[in-house]
């Protein structure tokens, strides 16, 4: 199996999937309302939580995917469908106002492990619960997967987006705990929405190209 000839795919899916996790979401701002305001542990499992969730929903997509792949027309179709998705999230990105990211909150602690698996439980349920994420992750794997991509590539694209999700949000945990993270993000938000809306938008025209 040449792994190159899936070059192109994986890095269409890796990139995209990284700038739509720039732009903040409702699980961003439970992630860091958790973390400011209970702490580390805190904002860890409500991470963990979220992370779960996405891979149930990269799981069922990859599955949702992998029966229809062999349609050509109909697999066509979802990938349109996915660019035209892409579009949209980049018109959103383009048109979003600057915000606030950051409120001030006293610090508490996380006192025992059943606060943490409420931690873990609202960011499963954050995550589980918004059925824009059922949409992100078939659309992904519609730009990512051809016909002929093999199971075992297929698996390694969800197993990175796990990851990805995973990383990031315990990356944002430390980041709400250094002021000057926080300082940097609050001024630069806006300015990464927009970047990230350019290049989802040109990703779209791509896959579009493509298909045509």
């Amino acid at each position: 199996m040449d792994l190159s000839n899936y070059f192109y795919d994986f890095t269409a899916l890796a990139f995209a999937h990284f700038v739509a996790l720039l732009s903040p979401g409702v699980d961003f701002f439970i992630i860091i309302g958790n973390s400011s305001k209970y702490g580390k542990l805190a904002g860890f499992s409500t991470a963990f939580g979220i992370s779960i969730a996405n891979l149930v929903y990269i799981l069922l997509a990859l599955f949702g995917i992998t029966l229809i792949k062999d349609n050509e027309s109909i697999f066509v179709f979802i990938k349109v469908l996915g660019s035209v998705y892409l579009f949209y999230m980049a018109y959103l990105l383009l048109r979003a106002p600057k915000r606030a990211l950051f409120e001030k909150n006293d610090s508490l602690t996380v006192k025992s492990k059943k606060e943490l698996l409420g931690y873990f439980m609202s960011g499963f349920l954050s995550a589980i619960l918004n059925p824009k994420n059922s949409i992100f992750y078939f659309t992904m794997f519609s730009i990512a997967i051809q016909s002929h991509t093999p199971l075992a590539i297929q698996g390694f694209y969800a197993l990175w987006m796990f990851l990805a999700v995973l990383a990031w949000d315990i990356f944002i945990v430390y980041l709400v705990n250094h002021e000057k993270a926080k300082v940097f993000m609050d001024k630069y938000s806006n300015k990464v929405d927009k970047v990230s809306g350019g290049i989802l938008l040109f990703i779209a025209g791509a896959i579009i190209y493509n298909i045509f």
